[in-house]
Parts: structure tokens; sequence; C-alpha cells
């Protein structure tokens, strides 16, 4: 885990004020890899990279990193967990290695199989960069994992160069790149709760999306895309669908192989133990592949509806486990907002738990912590899951209806509950277009079109806001309501603010977060799986629980799901009158649909990710006047 920043200039020869924008990148990203530095500079490129010792603790694992002839270089971040066989496949094939580290398989990988072979082949998480001189026009390879775990940003001018940094900040602070707000970006924050890819904050900063890589040379920037999930969601209905027995076997395998390898490290590893379902399963299936006792870390609150403490414990005594408990409260959140706001790269109304739990992992002595993230959205998790397959039907046929009938049945629904002082009814809104994105809208929105044009003080932002698409979404061309949101979860939910919160938070303190749920080859065999397998009786994720067995006590998976989720309502409530003079102190948002929102949400009508997001998006340096 590191950061990583670089310029490539096809058309002019690097100079000295190349090197010093790149050293800015990486200063800017000292808190992503503490333990050293790199640089490598060649006609046309400048390679930094700052490290975050993982495997391999040697200098034998510094980066950029090179093949045999000097004529491949890497710069790169996150974890290769099958690299182990990948290298010994390739010293098979004559390929000379000079460290442990999996670093290395990335330039003989590419050597030996070029990209689309390598990127094929790689089980794990990661962002790089890869520079090519071997050819009279040399190129840049910039490549992202298939779900988009780890962050690639980049900022491109046509003939000329390509800046690009694990961090929106970083390419900011080489001074190459004009920080010019997005107007879109702050839209659809207010619509989703992250600002989701490629748009960043800034106008010409663009963010790479999960499973694609993209070239750069003479001939301009060439974006591909190397893996497509959609073509599970899309499985063919007259494929033989597996048993239940075959089905939940193969799963059991592949979390446990899944798991396996996520444990691999040279630095001290623990595990985050939430006391839900997936933190607990992650403990009871690495038990079985370590002698010694795991290290697990719980936060626990004083607010008894929100403290899991008790099944935690249960799990953490089940396993025998060093377990350690971080007392939060109120006053660490308002403490720690500074940094907290300072850590946010792009702005989230999610990531406060993740900082404060990686500062928990921080203080601990923990380098490397397994998430349970991922285990929602691929074993269904999610209440909307269960909604929407017992709508299925109403959904065909109102879709069916002509786009009148459709907007008179919301208007008709939102007027009453506004009435009925139901200011979420809004949202209803978005049904208009009787897709599935509007329907996921419905689940996922923070504000309606309506909501959000009055926040802006402009309709221009209610009519974008109301044409949003997500474009050829994963899964979205699925005839099931279920594998379409599913899709969408994917693309969204996860990608743009789960994944993009874990990662910038955690390395705010030097910490590796992974994420076994997101094992490619496990995803794969589950999201291809008939939902009925997946969705059935009254016990949450029954998939899940089945393939671990035993291992989960039933405390655990027979209880209400709750989620890894702060007292956040107690807490704003708490600190109301400050944040919203705080909101309008910075006069980003419309002061008059500001205070409304702020009055909702102390009166008990409004969830707090409302009200937080306007103090997120008050906060946020793009938008600031």
């Amino acid at each position: 885990m590191c950061g990583i920043a670089g310029i490539f200039t096809p058309e002019r020869t690097t100079t000295g004020a190349d090197v010093s924008a790149v050293r800015r990148m990486m200063g800017a990203q000292i808190h992503r890899g503490p333990d050293g530095e790199g640089l490598y500079q060649a006609s046309h490129t400048v390679l930094g990279h700052r490290r975050l010792s993982i495997i391999d603790l040697s200098d034998a694992g510094r980066q950029p990193m090179a093949n045999e002839g000097r004529t491949v270089w890497v710069s790169y971040n996150g974890e290769i967990y099958n690299f182990v066989c990948l290298r010994e496949e390739l010293i098979r094939a004559g390929h000379d290695f000079q460290s442990r580290t999996d670093t290395e398989v990335l330039v003989h990988g590419y050597e030996e199989w070029g990209i689309e072979g390598l990127l094929g082949r790689l089980r794990g998480m990661f962002a790089f960069a890869l520079y090519d001189m071997r050819d009279a026009k040399p190129r840049l390879v910039l490549a992202k994992d298939r779900f988009g775990i780890k962050p690639l940003y980049y900022s491109y001018q046509a003939g000329a160069q390509i800046v690009f940094a694990s961090e929106v900040r970083a390419i900011l602070e080489s001074g190459l790149v004009r920080d010019e707000r997005n107007e879109e970006a702050l839209v659809r924050f207010l619509q989703l709760g992250s600002v989701p890819i490629p748009l960043t904050t800034v106008k010409d900063i663009h963010a790479l999306p999960a499973a694609q890589y993209a070239i750069i040379s003479q001939d301009g920037l060439q974006l591909e895309q190397y893996w497509d999930l959609s073509r599970l969601f899309d499985r063919s209905p007259d494929l033989r669908a597996p048993t239940s027995d075959e089905a939940l076997e193969a799963t059991s395998n592949l979390l446990n192989e899944a798991v396996n390898l996520h444990l691999i490290s040279d630095v001290p590893l623990g595990l985050f133990l939430s006391g839900g379902l997936d933190s607990s399963a992650l403990v009871a299936l690495a038990s079985r592949f370590r002698d010694t006792p795991l290290t697990t870390l719980s936060i626990i609150f004083e607010e008894q509806n929100y403290d899991e403490s008790p099944y935690s414990k249960i799990v953490a005594h089940r396993y025998g486990t060093n377990h350690h408990e971080v007392l939060i409260g109120k006053k660490d959140l308002m403490d720690g907002l500074p940094r907290i706001f300072a850590a946010m790269d792009q702005p989230t109304v999610d990531g406060v738990n993740t900082f404060l739990v990686s500062k928990a992992a921080k203080e601990a002595g923990l380098t490397v912590v397994l998430s349970g993230l991922g285990g929602d959205e691929v074993f269904l998790g999610y209440s909307h899951f269960r909604k929407a397959r017992s709508l299925e039907t109403a959904w065909r046929l109102y879709g069916a209806l002509p786009p009148g009938w459709r907007k008179a049945c919301v208007s008709l629904a939102t007027q009453a509950g506004v009435l009925a002082g139901k200011p979420r009814i809004e949202k209803l809104s978005y049904l208009e277009e009787g897709s599935h994105e509007s329907m996921y809208l419905l689940f996922r929105a923070l504000f309606s079109p309506e909501q959000i044009g009055d926040l802006l003080g402009t309709r221009e932002a209610e009519a974008s806001s109301r044409s949003f698409s997500f474009g050829s979404a994963i899964g979205s061309g699925s005839g099931s309501l279920v594998g379409a949101l599913n899709g969408l979860e994917f693309q969204h939910y996860l990608q743009n603010q789960l994944l993009k919160d874990t990662d910038a938070m955690s390395m705010a303190h030097s910490i590796e977060t992974r994420v076994p749920y997101l094992d490619h080859k496990l995803v794969e065999h589950v999201v291809s799986l008939p939902t009925r397998l997946k969705l059935h009786g009254q016990v949450n994720k029954p998939m899940l629980v089945s393939a671990v067995g035993n291992g989960l006590p039933r405390e655990v998976w027979e209880r209400r799901k709750m989620g890894f989720t702060f007292p956040f309502d107690d807490w704003l409530k708490d600190s109301s009158a400050e944040l919203q003079a705080y909101t309008l102190e910075r006069k980003v948002l419309d002061p008059k649909a500001t205070n409304g929102i702020w009055r909702q949400f102390r009166e008990g009508r409004l969830h707090w990710s409302r009200p937080w997001a306007l103090v997120v998006a008050s906060h946020a340096p793009a938008w600031k006047n």
C-alpha cells in the first residue's frame, strides 16, 4: 500500500521542473507511504513513489522498480495476493527476480503477457503506472483493479502531458493543473453523497474507473475495459444453475481461499470486528489459517442502541483473539473534524467511522487490517434487495406505463407525502423515468432534484440531477430488478463511496485495509448464483451464513442487521446549532434551503446524512467561496 505520482511527456523531454512537480506530489502523499520514497526520471517520464512496507521490507522492494533490461518501470500501489504463483510461472519462463515483492511480478508479467494478459491474471487490489520505453514511441499505462479498491487520478493535456497520482490534492500540489471548481461534482455529491467516478471536484482531474486501463503515447489517450461483471448479472437463463449444495460448497471453498490469500503480510495484521455478520465471518474464516491468536479491534459506544460489543466479545472469546476495544464519543468526532476533513481527498457523507477505527488500529500497533466491506454487495445484505424482489412484478407494470401516466402518479404521491409532513417522499420524483437507475436513486439518493435545485439556488441544478444517468451500469441490462440494483451498488455505492472512503481514511493513518469479500473469483461465483439462493427465509445473507457453517455463533447471524455506523443522529443533534452556523458561514449553499434541512432533521423527519452532507459540502476546499 503506497502513494504513486508521475508525469509523462510524450512530445518533449522531461526537465528539472517536472522532477520538482513530482516531488511535490510525493510530499503531499507522505501519509500513504511513510517508510520511504523513490523517484525515476527518463527522457519522457518522471515516476514517483511513497512506500508503506508490507511484503519484503528490505531495500529490494523499493520503487519505482524495473525489469532486467531497465526498459519497463512501474510505480505501484496495492497488493497482488497470488503473486507467488505468478512469480514461479515467470521464473519458469526465464525471468530473473531481484526481490520477494509482488511489485516485480508487474514488470515481468507485462513483458511476458502484455497488459491485457497481465491484468487478467492479477488477483488483488491495485493501481499502477507502467512506463514502457522498448519501442521508438514510449508509452505510459495506467491501470486499476476490478472493483476500484485503490485510487488513481489523472489530468491529461492532449499533445502535452499527463499528470497522475493516488490523490486529487497531490495533483493540485504539482502546480501543473488549475484548481477550477467542478460544478457538476457538487450536484452529484448532493444527489449521491459522494462524487461519482470519473468526476472529481476539480474540472480537469479525472478518476480512472474500476477494471479499466489507459494507454498514453504520442497517439493520444486510449481507455480500455479489461473485465466486465455485467456478463454474470445477465447470465443466460438456459444455463444450468448449480444446486444449493453445489453452490454452497463452491462458495465455502472460495471464501476460505480468498481469506487465506489476504492474510499474507510481513508486518502486524489484524481484523476490524464490529460484531456484525461480515466481520464475524472473517474472524471465523481467518482463524482456520493462523496458529497464533488473531488481533481484533472493535469500536464501542456509550449509546446502547449502537453498541455491538456484546456480539464482538462473543466472537473474540470463541476464537481467542487478542481483542482491543476503543470507546468513541461525540467529543472524538468534534475534536477530530479538522483531521477528518483534511483526510477527505474527495467529499463524502461516509468515512468518519473508518477514520476513527483506523486511528485506533494504528494506536494498537497494526499496519494491515482486514475489513468486511463488500459483504453486503456480494451476498445481497442490504434491506432494499428484499424490497426490490417483492416489487419485481409491480415495477415491470409501472415501467410499461406511458411517461405522462408515470409523471401523474409520482406527482400525486409526492404531494400527498409533503402534505403529510414526510419530506423524504420528495425522492419519488426520480421514479418518473421508470428505469432501474431511478429505483436505485429512490433508495440511495440523499436529496430530490427539487431539493438540490433549492440548495444550489438554481433550477439548472435540478434539471441536471434529474437527467443523470449511470451509463452502462453493471447489471443494468438485467431483466431482474434485484440484479440491476446489485450492479448499481457495485458501480456506485461500493466504488464511489465505500472503497474511496476506506482507502483515504485508512491511509491517513498509514493503515492498509484489505477487503477479502471482493476477491474477484469469489464475487464472480456468488453474483452468478440465482437470487433465490441468496435471498430466502428470515436470515440475512443466508449463503454466507451457511458457507461459514458452525464457525458463526447463532447470536451473530440470528440478530437484526445493524450495519457499522456511529451514533451520528444523537451527536449531530447535540451539536446542530454549531454545525448549522458553520454551513451558513461558508456560503456554499442557499441559506433558506440549508435552514430548512436542519429544521427537518431536528424534528426527526430527516436522516442524519442529509444535514451532514451540508456540513461536508461546506468544508470541501474545492467548493469554498
